[in-house]
């Protein structure tokens, strides 16, 4: 039967949205700052920082964009080109306005971490930060050219707020329960009960 036939397509493609992993946004907006993996990276034109989180005494995996539990965290940024190890770099981490943030945002009422700008011959540093709340946040990275102008890339993460990367799985569920239900219901028609004066 078509109708049949068209509930199992239904079901079987409910079924690979499901299963899919929801995709990751990227960590910023164009070409500015990636995600590959665990590790983010903002990019200076060709050349990248990578930057990677972890939470001491909770886990030993690395994290991104999703950090899934307040406290303790530690950034680490690997400088790849060895040119910016001899080129001042400040970071500051601010939480996100939820506006796009422009050279006329005020940061300092935003900041919860801040870097002046420092250069790094090892090329890699870390900072530890203790992340109260929940919430999203922008890693601001500015690199000072050797002409003196400053360049700031972006990269975004949130604290705490894994719970809605299930979101999508729990929909697929429900959606995946109800086609069955419905194909149970078509499947399996309820007999029609037989009244004594039919007998």
């Amino acid at each position: 039967m078509k109708w049949r036939s068209s509930v199992a397509a239904l079901f079987g493609a409910l079924l690979v949205f499901a299963a899919t992993p929801p995709a990751r946004a990227e960590s910023g907006a164009g070409p500015e700052a990636m995600m590959m993996g665990n590790m983010c990276m903002v990019m200076f034109g060709y050349d990248m920082i990578h930057i990677t989180a972890y939470l001491p005494g909770k886990s030993r995996s690395e994290f991104c964009e999703e950090i899934p539990a307040t406290g303790k965290v530690v950034l680490v940024f690997d400088i790849a080109n060895p040119k910016f190890r001899d080129l001042p770099l400040e970071v500051r981490i601010i939480r996100d306005p939820l506006t796009p943030v422009t050279s006329e945002t005020e940061l300092d009422p935003l900041t919860v971490v801040h870097l002046p700008a420092t250069t790094y011959k090892k090329g890699t540093f870390s900072f530890e930060h203790d992340f109260k709340d929940n919430g999203h946040f922008i890693g601001l990275v500015t690199l000072t050219k050797e002409n003196g102008e400053k360049e700031t890339q972006q990269f975004k993460f949130s604290v705490g707020e894994v719970l809605w990367l299930y979101v999508p799985y729990a929909l697929g569920a429900v959606f995946i329960g109800m086609c069955i239900f419905v194909y149970w219901r078509h499947s399996h028609p309820a007999q029609k009960k037989t009244s004594p004066s039919d007998a």
